[in-house]
Order: structure tokens, then sequence, then C-alpha cells
């Protein structure tokens, strides 16, 4: 009986382990490295990058939400911080993509229904008489 309980509580113990590592994986992914910017701090291999892989693992440990953590880091580095922005900056990013194209092609077919419409008028040679 107390061997059933040591092996239950040791598999409590390791799934709990388990889900706070993904969490903390999940929040570094959220999150770029603040030494070039290009990549996020979970596959960055810079030492700064470590070193924010071991806070996020220790506030994630101490039982902070995803938000606290996230605002802890956009308070120290900046909006910029974030992979993807987040609010309404968000949004424009995702929605003006498809506004241009739209745009762009309205455009398109006014310029091309317009000469389709009105062709260019042949051209006198100024020396003919």
């Amino acid at each position: 009986m107390r061997q059933r309980l040591i092996v239950l509580a040791l598999l409590v113990a390791a799934a709990a382990w388990g889900a706070s590592s993904e969490r903390a994986r999940k929040l570094q992914e959220r999150l770029v490295a603040p030494c070039c910017w290009n990549e996020s701090v979970a596959h960055h291999r810079s030492e700064v990058a470590g070193q924010i892989r071991a806070q996020i693992e220790s506030m994630v440990a101490a039982g902070k939400s995803d938000r606290e953590i996230l605002d802890h880091f956009v308070a120290q580095y900046g909006k910029r911080i974030l992979i993807e922005p987040e609010g309404s900056t968000r949004t424009v990013a995702t929605v003006m993509p498809f506004v241009f194209l739209l745009v762009g092609g309205v455009f398109t077919v006014l310029v091309i229904r317009r000469m389709l419409h009105h062709p260019a008028a042949p051209q006198q040679s100024q020396g003919a008489p």
C-alpha cells in the first residue's frame, strides 16, 4: 500500500512538472530574444535568452499567471519583446495585408476597364500635311 502511494505521488509530481515545463516553453515561444530581436527565447542560444528562460521557469514555479509573466517582460523590455503584437496592433497587422490586396485589385480592374473603354488615339506625325 505504501509503495502504491509513493508511485502515485511520483506520477502526480511528474505530471505537474511536465505541465509547468510545457507552460514555460509556450511562454518562451511568445517572447523574442532582446539581444538580436530575430528569434524566440525558446530557440535562441544567447546568454540573455538563457537568463530569460530561467526567469520564466522560476516564475512558473512560483505560480505566476501567464499574463503576469508577459507583463513583467513587457515592462522590462517594451512591447517589442512580444513575438505577436497584442490588442489593436495585432488587428491592424492582421487586416492590413487584405486591405492592400483589395485596394490593389480594385485599382487594377479600374485601370484595365478604362484602357478597354478609351483606347489610345492614333498619333499623327508632325511633318505630314
